[in-house]
Formats: structure tokens, sequence, C-alpha cells
């Protein structure tokens, strides 16, 4: 593991994808703070594919608007201040602003693309399936569901995300989970 000593040139640079396991998420967002990009890599790999799952709730091109989201992540690190759970909630403020930003500057153009079930592709339908279910719920609930489950964040860090109380934020996990379950019973069809 790589030494916390600052007078070892380069140490940091040695972090890879075969010590992700062994190193502490902390220390990772530690080192991505002080401006070492292995570890700001390893960071962007392990949040990056359920960030995007998370922004393709707000548009069709989800890849795009999470490269624009780690643009501006990066852009801002060296100013962050907090743990691994505190940068969870950090970035995934960032992209929800990014994802609002973007729906305003489309209302504003009038238009937009809507993408087919064929330029899916993806290595398990079954998650297309029911990523495309969690698109149909209410926005509300849709949001709350791809924070807890995909973004992985507890009840606390979703309530400070989209500014409503913790217990507002298990009620609606609750009802978008129930409607979700029962569009799943229904073979895909809403109530």
């Amino acid at each position: 593991m790589p030494e916390k000593d600052g007078n070892s040139a380069g140490q940091s640079e040695e972090i890879t994808d075969a010590l992700v396991d062994a190193l502490d998420f902390d220390q990772l967002v530690e080192e991505a703070v002080r401006g070492s990009d292995s570890a700001f890599t390893l960071l962007w790999r392990h949040h990056q594919p359920k960030m995007v799952r998370y922004l393709a709730m707000f548009t069709n091109e989800p890849e795009d608007l999470c490269s624009e989201v780690w643009i501006k992540i990066a852009t801002s690190i060296k100013g962050f201040h907090g743990d691994s759970k505190a940068f969870r909630g950090w970035i995934y403020t960032i992209a929800r602003n990014s994802a609002t930003d973007l729906a305003r500057k489309k209302a504003r153009g009038g238009t937009s693309v809507e993408l087919e079930e064929t330029d899916w592709i993806g290595e398990n339908s079954t998650m297309v399936e029911v990523m495309d279910l969690v698109k149909r719920l209410p926005q509300e609930y849709a949001e709350i569901i791809m924070l807890r489950v995909v973004g992985d964040l507890d009840a606390s860090e979703v309530a400070e995300i989209v500014g409503k109380t913790q217990g507002n934020v298990r009620v609606l996990t609750h009802r978008g989970l129930k409607q979700l379950n029962e569009m799943l019973m229904n073979g895909g069809d809403e109530r």
C-alpha cells in the first residue's frame, strides 16, 4: 500500500486497480483531493457506472451528461472536504444539479430525442427492463430509488440531496418500490 508520507514523490501514483479492494475509499478520496490522478481514476471507475444509470433517468444520453459531471468534479475536487461517504453525496449532488440544468436547457430549446428500445446495448437485459420501469415511475419516486439503490446512498444522504426529510425519503422509497413491484408483477404494465 502506498505510504502516506509526502516525502516520496509519486507514491500516490502507485495506486492500481489491484489495490482498490485493499484501499480504504476514505484514503482514495484524500489522495484524489491532493491531486492523485490514479486515485481519482479509481474513484471514477467505481462510481461511473452507477452514476450513468442514475442520470439515465433524466436524459437519453446519460454518458454525455455523466462526462460533464465528472469534469465538474475534477475541476472542483481540490476544494472538497470530507470522507468517502460525503464524497458520494457530493458527486450525486453535482449530478442532480447538472441534470436539472440540462432539463432547463432542453425546456428552453424545446427539442428532445427519444431513445428507442433497440438503442439500448447492455450485458444484462433485466437491468435495462428494470431501468425502463423505474423511468415510468413518478419522477420523485424514480429519483429517490435511483439514489438509494444505484447510488448506494442512505436516507440521510438522499434527503440532503433532494431537500426532503429522512422520513419522507423512506416513505417515498417504500411507495416507489411498491409501485415498481406492482409493475413487475403485471408484466411491466402500470396499475
